[in-house]
């Protein structure tokens, strides 16, 4: 009989104000605590909907160079904005999750979360 391993997924939940930019460094590192090269993942994606529903067209859609950053020293740290892509909307909770490719063709989901927006009633 063989014995697998449960895949591990990281869960991220995020709380932003309406109307106020948030930096989200996410870093990431291997169970004995070395970091994890994000630059050797061929792509990497974050999708952003209303629901973890595979086939709903995601409200925003972000990729290495179009929204999301890697840095740090180790290239171990991921990085995107909530903005004012969100405020608009009035949607007070959105779920993402991030997809790594690897050379392979392989594909992995190591976090998902829900971005939490908490409306206000000012603006300037």
């Amino acid at each position: 009989m063989a014995n697998l391993n449960a895949p591990k997924q990281g869960i991220l939940n995020i709380n932003a104000i309406q109307g106020n930019y948030l930096d989200v460094p996410m870093t990431f590192k291997k169970q004995n605590g070395d970091p994890i090269d994000l630059t050797e993942y061929e792509n990497i994606r974050m999708e952003i909907k209303k629901t973890f529903n595979v086939n709903e067209t995601p409200f925003l859609t972000y990729e290495v160079g179009t929204g999301l950053t890697i840095s740090g020293v180790d290239n171990n740290v991921l990085t995107f904005v909530i903005d004012e892509a969100f405020w608009d909307s009035q949607t007070t909770r959105w779920v993402y999750d991030i997809v790594f490719e690897n050379e392979f063709g392989e594909f992995y989901t190591f976090i998902k979360g829900t971005i939490n927006i908490n409306l206000t009633a000012s603006k300037l």
